[in-house]
């Protein structure tokens, strides 16, 4: 069986006895991903086989097995940054993927049965994190050394089998600026965001070149979604920075694009 992943289009392929092949078409996946996780598991959740590749391997994006016949479950993970999958056995429910912080991260689900004719099976990888994107609309400080932001319910892994994700207490996105960050008004800050399944408080602080916090604000109920966007706009800065949270009306864009309507906070 041979799964072959060049990037995240679609493509029609035969699955085979003793072999099977998915690919797709346009651009390679290294120019998406640096490491893709193959996980497969037989019809009584029973680990049959794993890999792990890296885009400096000659083969990145060509996983080969082969399988006697029967039903099995296929699990890949694609990310630009490294991903630990856990699950070993018959434990398949708890079995997860794993980054730590969260990249762009795509992930695909393939249950097929190995038989002694071809069956044709459409492959593609669905993109599985959010994105959260910042804009601080008033001049960066001269004094200002670095933004944090603290999303505090991220997700610590993803389960293979339902793409639910399960939680750490809090993750911390640093900004370090530049002389040339200073003054500059609507900076723009982005993350990606594995916790897709809930709502979560997202603080906003900025400190200076000795650590000491100069201006925070707090937004709640802030929620990503997979493969969109949530955008929070705001003044941090400002006279009503000390201010230690902020109502606001959520919404995202449904696009992996351009900046839509945004949170204000």
């Amino acid at each position: 069986m041979t799964f072959s992943v060049s990037d995240f289009n679609q493509d029609v392929v035969n699955l085979g006895k003793s072999s099977s092949k998915t690919s797709a078409v346009g651009d390679t996946l290294a120019n998406y991903a640096k490491y893709l996780s193959y996980r497969i598991y037989n019809a009584a959740g029973v680990l049959v086989n794993s890999i792990d590749q890296t885009s400096s391997g000659a083969t990145f994006g060509s996983v080969s097995d082969r399988l006697p016949a029967g039903t099995y479950s296929a699990f890949l993970a694609a990310s630009k940054s490294y991903l630990f999958a856990s699950g070993t056995g018959t434990n398949l429910p708890s079995a997860y993927f794993q980054s730590s912080p969260w990249d762009d991260t795509y992930y695909k689900r393939i249950d097929f049965t190995v038989a002694t004719s071809n069956i044709s099976q459409a492959i593609r990888l669905d993109r599985v994190v959010g994105g959260l994107e910042i804009t601080l609309q008033d001049a960066i400080p001269t004094n200002v050394n670095k933004i944090s932001i603290i999303y505090q319910t991220e997700a610590a892994g993803l389960y293979l089998t339902n793409k639910n994700n399960f939680y750490t207490e809090s993750r911390t996105i640093d900004f370090p600026l530049t002389a040339a960050d200073k003054g500059k008004t609507n900076s723009k800050y982005f993350a990606y965001i594995g916790n897709v399944n809930s709502s979560s408080s997202v603080v906003i602080r900025a400190y200076d070149a000795a650590n000491g916090l100069i201006s925070e604000k707090t937004v709640n109920n802030v929620r990503c979604y997979a493969n969109q966007k949530t955008l929070l706009t705001g003044t941090l800065f400002g006279s009503t920075s000390t201010n230690p949270s902020s109502s606001f009306t959520v919404t995202v864009n449904p696009t992996w694009g351009p900046s839509g309507t945004p949170i204000t906070f």
